[in-house]
This record gives C-alpha cells, structure tokens and sequence, in this order.
C-alpha cells in the first residue's frame, strides 16, 4: 500500500514538473505553439510576393505577430540594420580604394548610405503614421521612399564600374544582403492594397479611381499644396538674396543655403540673381520645402564644371544635388 501511494505520488510529482516546464516555455516566449505555428505561416504569407523569399523568412523569423503591418515593419527595420552594418565596414574597402576613382566612389557610398537608410526610416514613419486617411496616398509614398532606398544603394555600386575591380567586389558583396532585403522590403509595401483587409490601418480608404495621379490639373503634382501653388504662381518675397554682384546677403548658392533651419517646415525661398555661378550645389536631406528663383533660364546659371574625365564619379557631377 505504502509503495502504491509513492508511486503515485512520484507520478504526480512528474506531472508538476513537466506543467511546470511548459509554464516556463510559454513565459518566456509569450506564445503557445499554436500561435508560433500561426506566425510563421503570417511570415510566409507576407514573403510570397518578394524575389527573396529565403532573405525574407529569415529577416522576420524573430518576429513572433501574424499582423501584416508589424511583419512589414520588421522587414524595414531588419533593411535599416543590414545598411547599418554595411556602413561600420567601409574600412575593409579603404585599403583595395587605392585608385582616385575608387576613392571618389567611396566617398560617395558612405553619403549613398546615409541617405539610403534615412528613406527606410521616413517608411518606418509612415507606417506608424496615422494622419494619411487615403490608401493611395499611403502607399504611393512609401513606394517613392523603398525605391529611393534601393536607388541609392545601386549609385554606389554604379561608381565603382570604372573603378578598381577588387574595391567594386568588396562593396558588392557588402551591399548584397542590404538590397535583397530592401527589394523584399518594397514588395511587400507593394502589395498593401491586396491585404488591406487583414491590415489594421485605421482611417485609411480606397481612392475613387485607382491609381493615384501624379500631376494636378494645374500642372503640379498632387502633394504640392495649395498654398504652395499659390507661392510658385506669385512673386514671392525671398528668405535670402543671392547675386554675384554683391547686392544680395550671398554671392554663394551654397552660402545661403546654411541659413535654411534644420528640417524646416514652410517654403524657404533663395532668389538667385542674373549671373552665372560656378559651384555645385548640394541640398541634404535635412534642408526641406527649399525654393530656387531664378531671373530665367539664360540669365541665371548655375555650373559646376566638373566632369567624370576629371576623376569624380556620375553621381559626384551633379551640378545641383
């Protein structure tokens, strides 16, 4: 009798440990297997429109949602930190850079990167963004921002084309996980529209007539405000006065551009007097709404003159960027 009751003591006891364990397991996970099991076919779901569908899966593995738009989320912010990387390891390019043209490339891929990484984030900011109310709008631009993403990523690579072979390589391969990742990024934002009915994206609404147009009625594109239309119409006061003679606050296009405020919201006009001005002229990411008025398309010139015979490579050309 008393080695029966052991017994089923030690079964009981067996069965409170095991209960025990799978406490535990669910604890730390937060999730029962079913829905492990649930967000791993989200995952797949999510990943069937993209080219790299092996890339995706393992980019969202960790993700542990069957919401879309998290998965989604994810996909940018695993881009973000691939781009990231690929930056903290331009050092292993530096010593094989050892041509002019590479280097130029070079400089030119740490900028590239910059930029590449900052239009992914203005993604991030959309979709967690609740002031867009139209589907088009909303997917519109996000589309504008992953294919910037992508974009910028494929000039870097562009540079290094007359460049030293082994530098071009290393970048390449440095670069191949990134843009798989933002190419998957901008398949799956492509196809919002087919999952809107499982997203949960408050307030938003289909456009009337399918595909959002680009130009207004009035000639400008559709995100130019109506406020803005009315300053490019006018003859608006300028923020700052450029002229190569002296009577404005600049002689430089690149001078007054430092009196932009940083990210700044409202039209900042630079009016740019008759002449014509050697420089090449660089407006960042963080210089917004800025506004160039000339006196005409032969009166006022800009050039840089500088050519890739001269070592830069196409993108280090523009003459304004």
């Amino acid at each position: 009798m008393g080695k029966a009751i052991i017994g089923v003591c030690a079964v009981i006891l067996v069965a409170m440990v095991v209960a025990v364990a799978v406490g535990v397991t669910r604890s730390r996970s937060g999730r029962s297997e079913g829905e492990l099991e649930a967000s791993k076919k989200a995952v797949k779901t999510i990943c069937q429109p993209t080219h790299y569908k092996e890339e995706c899966e393992k980019s969202l593995a960790g993700s542990n949602t069957t919401d879309p738009k998290e998965l989604i989320k994810a996909g940018l912010q695993a881009a973000i930190r691939e781009i990231e990387k690929v930056a903290s390891n331009f050092d292993t390019i530096e010593d094989a850079a050892k041509d002019p043209r590479s280097r130029y490339a070079l400089d030119d891929c740490k900028e590239l990167m910059g930029y590449s990484i900052n239009d992914l984030k203005k993604s991030l900011n959309q979709l967690n963004s609740s002031g867009v109310s139209r589907l088009d709008v909303y997917v519109e631009n996000l589309r504008i921002w992953m294919g910037g993403s992508i974009t910028f990523q494929q000039t870097c690579l562009y540079g290094f084309e007359n460049a030293s072979t082994e530098a071009g390589e290393k970048m390449r391969k440095l670069l191949n996980t990134s843009q798989m990742l933002t190419s998957n990024g901008l398949n799956m934002v492509s196809v919002i529209p087919e999952l809107i009915r499982d997203l949960n994206f408050p307030g938003l609404t289909r456009a009337g007539g399918g595909t959002r147009k680009l130009l207004a009625k009035d000639g400008f594109p559709s995100w130019v405000s109506f406020r803005q239309r009315m300053l490019l119409q006018q003859n608006p006061s300028p923020n700052v006065v450029v002229a190569k003679d002296g009577s404005g606050k600049y002689t430089s296009i690149n001078q007054a551009l430092k009196d932009v405020p940083n990210k700044n919201a409202s039209p900042f006009v630079i009016y740019i007097k008759a002449g014509v001005y050697n420089e090449r002229v660089s407006v960042d990411s963080n210089m917004l709404n800025v506004v160039f008025i000339g006196d005409g398309p032969t009166k006022t010139v800009i050039n840089g003159n500088v050519n890739s015979v001269d070592g830069p490579t196409t993108y280090g050309t523009a003459t304004v960027g």
